[in-house]
């Protein structure tokens, strides 16, 4: 069946072509250029996606969203709206658009929107992976304080997964259905960074041509995830807790505070009480932060996991990708638990995406794991242990053991006589 797009834009032609365009890429498209109607229309049926303009006489976008978020809270809406508009865009993100595109736009562009954010309502909204007991008893904390507005602070090396504690943490809380934003302080130079989560006000700074809200104001209700807070520069820090003690921001410019309604959760790789005692932190908006602390241990400290993690990205990456089904054999889980893992989690998952998009085999092998800094020397130990392994299982079945272990009769027969003149044995037939 194909996926159902809504699409409203009082431009006839760019309704049109979009139209047009959308129905060509296997797409089943209702457009029309009334708010009103569309409205209507999602009234009498079933929605995949919807994509409407911002600028419309009678109803903008902004009221059509609200109307469309009564009827369908988690239906993806991509909002349309003028190159270079930030504050449109920010205002769509505070109002809980999905996604948004700026003019001009090609229809690539669109169609790979439209994908991601399809993909993304498939998804199940988060999915931490981990039976170590380090891991049960995080997740344990994160279910304890999901329904507070308690500030937390995620400590942990980069890679460990700290925004995806942070995701979890909103979406098991009554903000759910808000806004997550995040920024990492080390992304942007100060006066961006901090135009960007307060805001401005017109003249402000030269380029300030017009009023912005930042980037809290579009987090309000919902929660904000400050990545590397460590990196923060004193003028944010001050502004930071600011937010916390006063719950209330001051835009670039202006002399009046705004009241925001956001919950904060930080995180950071550094040491940040290391970091007060060499006076480059705040000690008051530290203990401020440090109210709930989560501590996420390296990979190479819940070594357990990573079979479970490993096959978890291999059938993420499969259905993604469209590769059909793969596996890891029991010596490529061996390598990989032998390995030090300094990109933690998030190296894990490059490493197998790289296996499963190169490995032309059911079984994705040792050799098909490409561990950067390391040289894997046991190699041939663990394939002549799974070669062993498969025909103790298989009772001597060659054939059935040459198919468990994704590979032809004679390639055994090769690896097998490879063996025999080691050992001095003879491979029976």
């Amino acid at each position: 069946m194909k996926p159902r797009i809504l699409l409203l834009d009082d431009e006839e032609s760019l309704l049109k072509w979009l139209s047009f365009a959308l129905q060509e890429n296997g797409y089943d498209v209702y457009a029309t250029a009334e708010p009103r109607n569309a409205i209507n229309q999602l009234k009498l049926e079933k929605f995949d996606c919807v994509i409407s303009d911002i600028r419309m006489p009678g109803m903008d976008g902004f009221q059509f969203l609200k109307n469309v978020r009564s009827m369908y809270p988690t239906l993806p809406v991509i909002f349309i709206t003028a190159y270079g508009s930030m504050e449109s865009v920010i205002n769509a993100l505070r109002d809980r658009a999905s996604d948004y595109i700026l003019k001009p736009f090609g229809i690539d562009e669109i169609l790979n929107r439209i994908r991601a954010n399809l993909r993304k309502e498939k998804e199940k909204p988060i999915e931490i992976v981990g039976e170590s007991k380090v891991m049960k008893n995080i997740l344990n904390l994160v279910d304890k304080i999901a329904q507070t507005d308690t500030t937390v602070l995620i400590l942990g090396e980069s890679g460990t997964g700290k925004e995806l504690i942070a995701r979890e943490i909103h979406h098991r809380s009554k903000r759910a259905g808000y806004n997550f934003i995040t920024i990492s302080c080390a992304a942007l130079p100060e006066t961006l960074l901090e135009s960007e989560l307060f805001g401005y006000k017109k003249g402000a700074f030269t380029g300030a041509t017009n009023d912005k809200d930042g980037l809290f104001l579009a987090a309000n209700k919902g929660s904000f995830f400050l990545d590397e807070i460590g990196d923060a520069p004193s003028s944010i820090q001050m502004k930071i807790l600011r937010l916390l003690e006063e719950r209330e921001i001051v835009p670039l410019g202006s002399t009046k505070p705004i009241k925001v309604d956001v919950r904060l959760i930080a995180a950071t790789n550094k040491d940040l009480y290391e970091e007060v005692k060499q006076k480059r932190f705040r000690e008051d908006l530290y203990y401020r932060l440090n109210v709930i602390p989560i501590t996420l241990p390296p990979l190479r400290q819940r070594k357990e996991d990573i079979p479970l993690l490993a096959e978890y990205f291999l059938k993420s990456i499969c259905e993604h990708e469209n590769l059909g089904e793969k596996r890891l054999m029991k010596s490529t889980i061996e390598v990989l638990q032998n390995y030090s893992w300094p990109g933690n989690v998030r190296e894990l998952k490059h490493i197998i995406e790289r296996a499963a998009v190169l490995a032309d085999t059911y079984y994705i092998k040792p050799e098909h794991i490409n561990l950067p800094g390391e040289q894997i020397e046991p190699l041939r130990k663990l394939e002549d242990n799974e070669i062993k392994r498969a025909l103790k299982e298989c009772n001597g079945n060659i054939i059935e053991a040459a198919k468990r272990l994704g590979i032809s009769r004679a390639t055994l027969y090769r690896k097998l006589k490879g063996a025999e003149k080691k050992e001095g044995k003879k491979v029976k037939k």
